[in-house]
């Protein structure tokens, strides 16, 4: 018995902090133009968005022709972690002064 699966793939690009592959949202996948002949002026042309890495969750500027095919399904997003406190007092309170 065998069974036909499909590899799953999505495009995406590879984070420039910690090298995983980030999945492109479709706005940016499908704007995608058709690939231009060879040696014409404005195949040079890469149009430049910004993602968010679902591991390290860094944001950095990417290129339409970094867009690459990976093999698998990407990774779910983690949850943002909550702004450590820079406070060393509390709000309400007042602190004291050094008497002269």
């Amino acid at each position: 018995m065998t069974l036909d699966t499909e590899r799953q793939s999505f495009r995406g690009v590879v984070c420039l902090h910690c090298k995983a592959p980030v999945p492109v949202p479709a706005i940016v996948r499908d704007s995608q133009p058709a690939p231009l002949q060879e040696g014409s002026a404005s195949s040079d042309r890469s149009a430049v968005f910004n993602l968010r890495c679902p591991v390290c969750h860094k944001e950095k500027p990417y290129r339409t022709r970094e867009i690459v095919n990976f093999e698998g399904t990407p990774g779910p997003m983690a949850p943002f972690a909550p702004p450590a406190a820079t406070r060393s007092f509390p709000l309400g309170g007042m602190t004291r002064t050094a008497k002269a």
